[in-house]
């Protein structure tokens, strides 16, 4: 599907943001490992949340979806095999299923995607399965991927490398419990460690609280069952930052509701990172205003606690005075897109000045805007079609975004709502 943006003069409104896809994945998960039902209030409705649901269901778990909420009686350590799992085009829905193949004679992975999640490495997660006494095979650490199971395990202490995701040290410890207890040392250092601090709180609602040292990155899992439980999932900071960037960028008046300022989400960092560009930006409670349309100023952004929200930020750089450095964002190269390859390939046909670095990239930003009036290539990536769609605004002609579909991986409404706002959406 192919969808054009216009430029905006004004956007103003309110906006109810979807509930956090990463707690949603992780909530929904412990509840299938747990023995009983648990009810999870607000849900996120994408694309991952379907793909697990109906792989957790393939494993025996028992799913009651009614609106706003979803009732799930897990398997606990006894899954069913499920002959074959296709987690979408989630890499962490693929990363928490891998290890239940431990538990299990012979599980295959395959994906209908194979030019996204097809070729995101696995090979670190999988050689941490292989140390543990499973069997895999794959290809080159890439799907389609078998694993046997279903024996003791070769040893309760493992290592993986945290250098490429913080998704497989969360894989490894949400199912420890289940493998009657584990020893997990992070390895190569660890990207994205808020991710990793919220599988820990889910852990800990559902009863199983890891033994952690931040700073020698080395976990403990106990042998213990999760408990059935009822958990809310907050609101989400990643799609936030999306419409917190359509703000920016032009004159507005935006309210985003709800986001928790005390959950473990690392993209709250753009709240003050936008003050310190030149946007008004206030909180109270768990609604955010912006006020945009001020000159925006070049500041530097590590990304490394933020990187759902990197690609948001990028948009609002290439509309700032002065040059913005976004370092400690390696990482976005193994998303569902390369996010640094593939934004700057699209970013330099819109006329912006990128350069890649080794650890992120570079961008000289253009106060008055961009000519547009061209299509770009979403690649499959809800995050690269929310970039495009909130530069289009500061565009002179707009932009045609192919494949604008697969926003919801994570945001299913993001073009009602930036339409609701005011902008001119129109289906191509």
């Amino acid at each position: 599907m192919k969808i054009y943006v216009g430029p905006a003069s004004r956007l103003q409104g309110k906006v109810r943001i979807p509930s956090s896809k990463n707690y949603t994945s992780r909530y929904i998960w412990v509840s299938a490992l747990a023995e009983g039902e648990s009810i999870i209030y607000d849900p996120a409705p994408n694309d991952d949340a379907r793909a697990l649901l109906t792989c957790c269901q393939s494993l025996g778990a028992k799913v009651k979806a009614s609106a706003g909420k979803l009732k799930i009686r897990g398997f606990g350590r006894s899954p069913h095999p499920p002959g074959v799992l296709d987690p979408g085009n989630g890499g962490l829905i693929l990363r928490l299923l891998l290890p239940i193949g431990l538990l299990l004679p012979e599980v295959e992975y395959v994906t209908s995607y194979p030019e996204s999640l097809g070729k995101r490495p696995q090979g670190h997660l999988l050689a941490a399965l292989r140390e543990l006494g499973a069997e895999v095979l794959d290809v080159d650490g890439h799907l389609p991927i078998t694993i046997r199971g279903g024996r003791p395990l070769a040893r309760r202490t493992v290592a993986v490398s945290g250098r490429i995701s913080s998704q497989f040290a969360t894989a490894l410890l949400m199912i420890a419990p289940l493998l009657g207890g584990l020893d997990l040392r992070i390895t190569e250092g660890l990207v994205s460690r808020p991710p990793l601090a919220t599988t820990l709180q889910v852990m800990a609602e559902a009863g199983v609280a890891p033994q952690a040292d931040w700073a020698q990155l080395r976990f403990a899992v106990a042998d213990a069952s999760y408990n059935p439980g009822v958990y809310r999932v907050p609101g989400d900071y990643p799609a936030a930052s999306a419409i917190m960037a359509a703000a920016a960028l032009v004159p507005s008046a935006v309210t985003i509701y709800p986001l928790n300022p005390a959950d473990r989400q690392g993209e709250k960092q753009v709240i003050p990172y936008l003050q310190q560009m030149g946007v008004a930006v206030t909180t109270e409670g768990q609604e955010v205003t912006i006020r945009g349309g001020s000159p925006l100023r070049a500041v530097d952004f590590n990304g490394e606690e933020a990187i759902d929200a990197v690609l948001s930020m990028a948009a609002v750089a290439c509309c700032a005075e002065g040059t913005t450095t976004f370092t400690q964002v390696a990482n976005l190269r193994w998303k569902e897109s390369d996010r640094i390859g593939d934004l700057a390939q699209g970013l330099r046909r819109l006329g912006v000045v990128i350069t890649e670095t080794a650890d992120g990239f570079v961008i000289t930003g253009k106060p008055e805007g961009y000519e547009g009036g061209i299509e770009l290539d979403g690649c499959q990536d809800h995050r690269l079609i929310m970039t495009y769609a909130v530069l289009a605004l500061r565009t002179q002609k707009g932009l045609v975004i192919h494949g604008a579909e697969h926003v919801s991986k994570s945001y299913p409404g993001f073009f009602t709502a930036l339409e609701a706002l005011g902008a001119t959406i129109e289906v191509r």
